[in-house]
């Protein structure tokens, strides 16, 4: 792996987090209100979670963790590189009142030093080509699931295709 790109990766997510959030309003106000920031075929995708633990691999700022959490009833933790994106996304859970964890740390080193496991492992959108080793990454989304757990991986395709 090569470290000084995945330091430059959070350094550059974290400047994007910032941008990114400085636009978006009181997203606390929009989940306490009952707002969602899934996508339908997200929902379908994860299926009945309730009750069920979910890790949220490169979650970014929360909100589709949060989100899943308050519409799907999971035990959500988090994980992203962003220092900027976890402590918002901390914030966020605690000014919305939405029970979640969240850690900051190269996915890597987190599956180095994770000992948990999960029922669900859930990624979306954009993670892939941040990967730097993408069987190491598979190796430690099996490592993270429960015997019989679930792997969600929504992603954009062409449409058709």
């Amino acid at each position: 792996l090569d470290r000084s790109m995945h330091e430059a990766n959070r350094i550059s997510w974290n400047a994007a987090t910032r941008q990114h959030n400085s636009h978006k309003g009181d997203q606390a106000a929009f989940l306490r209100g009952g707002g969602t920031t899934l996508f339908p075929e997200e929902v379908e995708l994860l299926g009945d979670v309730r009750g069920k633990t979910l890790l949220h691999l490169q979650c970014n700022a929360g909100q589709d963790t949060l989100s899943i959490a308050a519409h799907l009833g999971a035990q959500v933790t988090g994980v992203d590189i962003s220092d900027e994106a976890i402590s918002f996304a901390r914030k966020l859970a605690a000014d919305a009142g939405i029970a979640g964890t969240f850690e900051r740390a190269d996915v890597y080193d987190w599956f180095e030093q994770n000992t948990a496991t999960f029922d669900v492992v859930f990624t979306s959108y954009g993670v892939i080509p941040w990967l730097s080793d993408l069987m190491g990454w598979g190796r430690g989304v099996a490592a993270a699931l429960k015997p019989g757990g679930r792997f969600v991986l929504r992603d954009k395709g062409e449409r058709g295709t």
